[in-house]
């Protein structure tokens, strides 16, 4: 195994024939995601540097890692407390686990997670946030930590309740100017256990994420790999894994490239603020467009289908668009000439509902 044996068929695209020579499995010198003992343990320690904090691989996406990190904190009949809504992975996992969600709204958590925790007369496994959410917005990380070690301590608890974030969206703010962007957090610098997905916003292949796992909570590292045998492929892609040891060689590259782009980023949002169009404030790499009585979502994805643009998400109330460094100058000239065009009458408005047969929102309750 694999079946091709190396050999990709003739018709397809010569670069895409030439990675089924790279698509291999556990052989060999090729060590083992679930029990690394060689290469895949270097470059997941090699990755833990680049974060500052003790690091996994995934290649089945942030999917597999919340699985995971559910795995690690629950216990049978045991309840989570989830803050706000949350992408539909985590409520899989909570079935799987046979673990209760307590939901609370993203606002006036204190008393939120107080009145759950006295009502329940017992901790939580765990306190789960999505972060950022899908519209860029970010929440204050270290307030909520510091709520969760209050509450704690207010009720007596011996052990610490550990607060798990779905950072799916943010693997990149590692590698922001701190200066420039001082709100903009990598969980990994708050979060007990939080997971990224690399793929959203790194130069890695589709499926690459990372749990990351703080050293308040090391007992938990032995127990890492299993869980992930327990609910991933036991056939995981050398390509994708390859595609996370390759960054590791090009995270100072991407540290400089992003600081460049963040800058372009930020022109292109004040541009289209300057036109008149609703720019949600959100995390540098995201821009979120708002409908108003001139122009609905669907209106913004066409002007930008027009312009060979894709958006990340639309639907009628607004349009939302992830960019990367690896967005070249004349893809942020195409997204500004879009708007432009619309605003000068030169796309016709739909006038009409949202014919999205998918909306990526619909992952989140």
């Amino acid at each position: 195994m694999p079946g091709h044996k190396g050999k990709a068929p003739e018709c397809l695209p010569e670069g895409l024939q030439e990675a089924y020579r790279y698509d291999i499995t556990e052989i060999s010198d090729a060590d083992n995601l679930y029990d690394p003992q060689g290469i895949i343990k270097e470059s997941e320690e090699n990755a833990s540097e680049i974060f500052g904090v003790k690091t996994f691989y995934s290649t089945e996406g942030s999917s597999l890692v919340i699985k995971t990190m559910l795995n690690l904190v629950c216990e049978e009949k045991s309840y989570i407390i989830a803050i706000g809504a949350c992408h539909k992975a985590f409520y899989h996992a909570a079935k799987l686990m046979n673990v209760e969600v307590e939901k609370i709204a993203s606002k006036e958590v204190k008393s939120l997670l107080r009145s759950v925790i006295a009502l329940k007369k017992t901790p939580p496994v765990g306190v789960y946030i999505t972060y950022p959410d899908y519209f860029g917005n970010v929440y204050n990380l270290k307030n909520i930590k510091d709520v969760i070690m209050q509450i704690s301590d207010e009720f007596g608890f011996k052990s610490q309740i550990p607060l798990l974030v779905d950072g799916a969206h943010c693997a990149y703010f590692r590698f922001l100017d701190n200066e420039r962007y001082p709100e903009y957090v990598h969980p990994s610098e708050i979060a007990d256990i939080c997971c990224t997905s690399a793929h959203k916003t790194l130069p890695t292949l589709t499926g690459a994420a990372y749990l990351h796992i703080s050293e308040n909570f090391s007992h938990m590292y032995p127990k890492v790999k299993p869980a992930m045998d327990i609910f991933g492929s036991s056939s995981p892609s050398y390509l994708i894994m390859a595609s996370l040891d390759a960054f590791n060689a090009e995270a100072d590259k991407f540290r400089e490239d992003l600081k460049v782009f963040c800058e372009k980023a930020d022109d292109l949002k004040s541009a289209l603020s300057e036109m008149g169009f609703m720019v949600n404030t959100s995390e540098p790499l995201r821009i979120t467009v708002i409908a108003d009585e001139k122009y609905s979502g669907a209106d913004f994805e066409e002007a930008l289908k027009t312009h060979g643009c894709e958006a990340e998400c639309f639907d009628d109330e607004y349009v939302i668009l992830m960019l990367t460094p690896y967005n070249t100058d004349e893809d942020l000239k195409r997204i500004k000439e879009a708007f432009t065009d619309l605003k000068d009458g030169k796309i016709i408005k739909n006038g009409s509902k949202s014919t999205s047969k998918y909306n990526c929102l619909r992952n989140f309750s």
